[in-house]
């Protein structure tokens, strides 16, 4: 599934980081249950979760309207925003 195409008030996992402090997103996980989770380069902790709508991660990178589609269980990375999504099983 593409990211642009997920309900939009959706709940995703990501990090304050993200969401504070505009840390770019680096790896995207699709999980088996339908979940996102969007990460920085952070190393990160329970205590640093935060959770936001589809909308609100897509307005904070819109970079990530591009990324590919991914499959249940499927993760993306890329070493900076500007850098090409690599898909892995």
């Amino acid at each position: 599934m593409k990211l642009v195409e997920e309900i939009k008030n959706k709940t995703v996992i990501t990090t304050k980081y993200v969401i504070n402090n505009n840390s770019p997103i680096i790896s995207v996980f699709y999980d088996e249950d339908g979940d996102w989770q969007f990460f920085g380069a952070e190393e990160v902790g329970e205590e640093d979760a935060r959770i936001v709508s589809v909308q609100q991660i897509l307005e904070t990178d819109k970079t990530l309207a591009n990324m590919p589609s991914l499959s249940k269980g499927q993760s993306a990375f890329r070493t900076s925003k500007e850098s090409l999504w690599e898909v892995q099983n």
